[in-house]
């Protein structure tokens, strides 16, 4: 009987642990992602509230207990006037259970600005309002990119499980 020799399936089973650790250690990246580094937060006053703009998305989300869709709005705010651009961003966790799911699909997601793509991780959930300690997740993107001020933001991802 002649199969696949012993060789040929060590190596091919090495060969697939060594590209799941590559991909749990972020070695692999997609190549559609600009390269940016999340900065942590900052404090958003009720008068720079109105530089953020409202981006509308749907969310899609499973798990054992069933499939689960809903509607939010991200605040997300693009700076272009220093060396490189920042973006920061928050989402209101004011819809229960409908938010903490809407913040998983953002987990995953992705936000294009014009042309480039960045993870959306870098959206901060909040409990409070403008002015009142809310305080915004913030992402640099490296490079030269500057994407202008009034650029089209979408955020897009795929169905992710609970």
């Amino acid at each position: 009987m002649t199969g696949i020799p012993r060789w040929a399936m060590l190596l091919l089973g090495a060969a697939l642990v060594a590209f799941g650790i590559a991909a749990s250690q972020g070695w692999i990246r997609d190549p559609s992602l600009a390269k940016a580094d999340y900065l942590g937060t900052t404090g958003v006053s009720a008068e720079e509230a109105k530089l953020y703009r409202a981006v509308p998305f749907e969310w899609r989300v499973t798990s054992v207990a069933g499939s689960f869709k809903g509607n939010d709005t991200a605040h997300i705010r693009i700076d272009s006037s220093g060396e490189r651009t920042i973006l920061c961003g928050w989402i209101r966790l004011d819809k229960a259970g409908a938010s903490i799911r809407a913040t998983r699909w953002l987990s995953e997601a992705r936000l294009a600005i014009g042309d480039i793509k960045v993870t959306a991780l870098f959206i901060a959930p909040v409990e409070k309002t403008p002015g009142d300690g809310l305080n915004a997740g913030c992402l640099r993107i490296d490079g030269d990119v500057k994407p202008p001020q009034d650029a089209s933001l979408v955020l897009e991802g795929q169905p992710v499980s609970e």
